[in-house]
């Protein structure tokens, strides 16, 4: 019946913690069960029936349960120390209340011992699950657009400094496309802000839609996105922008309202392997108001 508990606080109420992010009901729950528990049961069958072994793996709670603090850990670290010092001090110095067959004795003791193992895997699995959820969601929050979900300007220049830059000294060339939306502020004027926004994720849908996963795509501010060709070329940037500029074109209209929404897409490669980040971008983004002031809806390469 023990082991049922375990379990349901460890992978049923652990679903109910990943989704309100509070897992101190799991932590209590089992502190209190297996302390009485193995009080009760080492009292009655004594040491060698090895229930104080579930006694033991409560000292990874305190340090597994992320919502604790400091304070609490403490406390109840100590107080599984107090309590496992008791069960050892009293099967030491006292004989069992219940008495049973050797054999039986033997069984129930490595039964518990296993059992214990399994308990201390499943707090580290869920721990670990826990952790990993934890890790994914700072690791969005920090590094991607709410809006679009794609990157955004932190994680693109901690992407070109410890990948692209390094790559250019081994004389790889990275190409950069910026894509802008035509007219996107008449949209907004006339469909209102949030016909904007759906536009903003449509469009991060089809530009992910026809890069390789490989590639970078980030929102670079308003209605301008970043694109991060890898070890390319003029001829395979152009060919690149011209894919997405046709999809876009070919999709992408305003809320039935057939208005088609087309891009302008400027893009550069590196003179050399001397020219940063920086430098290159400042070339792209001069294609891209060159075709701004060209007509629109092209790509152009500085």
């Amino acid at each position: 019946m023990s082991v049922m508990v375990y379990f349901y606080c460890i992978f049923g109420l652990g679903l109910e913690a990943i989704r309100t992010k509070d897992d101190s009901l799991i932590g209590w729950l089992v502190y209190f069960e297996l302390i009485g528990h193995a009080l009760v049961a080492t009292y009655l069958l004594g040491l060698e029936s090895g229930f104080q072994y579930y006694m033991y793996t409560l000292i990874l709670i305190p340090f597994f349960v992320l919502t604790y603090k400091p304070i609490i850990r403490l406390i109840r670290l100590m107080g599984v120390i107090f309590f496992a010092l008791l069960l050892e001090y009293w099967g030491n110095n006292n004989t069992a209340v219940i008495v049973i067959n050797s054999t039986y004795m033997t069984f129930l003791y490595y039964m518990n011992l296993i059992f214990a193992f399994i308990l201390v895997s499943g707090i580290s699995y869920f721990h670990t699950v826990n952790a990993n959820m934890y890790q994914k969601l700072l690791f969005n929050k920090s590094n991607k657009d709410p809006l679009t979900n794609l990157f955004n300007r932190r994680y693109v220049d901690d992407f070109f400094e410890n990948k692209i830059a390094p790559s250019q000294d081994m004389n790889k060339t990275f190409g950069l496309l910026l894509v802008d939306i035509d007219y996107f502020k008449k949209i907004n004027d006339m469909y209102g802000h949030k016909c904007g926004d759906k536009v903003l994720i449509e469009l991060s849908k089809v530009l992910n839609e026809n890069l390789r996963e490989s590639t970078i795509v980030s929102r670079w501010g308003g209605e301008e996105f970043l694109i991060i060709l890898d070890n390319t070329n003029e001829r395979e940037l152009l060919y690149v922008g011209e894919r997405l500029r046709f999809a876009v074109e070919k999709r992408m209209m305003v809320e039935e309202k057939n208005i088609k929404i087309t891009i302008t897409i400027g893009g550069a490669l590196p003179m050399n392997k001397d020219e940063t980040f920086d430098m290159v971008l400042m070339r792209a983004d001069k294609a891209l108001y060159r075709g701004k002031e060209t007509g629109r809806n092209q790509v152009n390469l500085g």
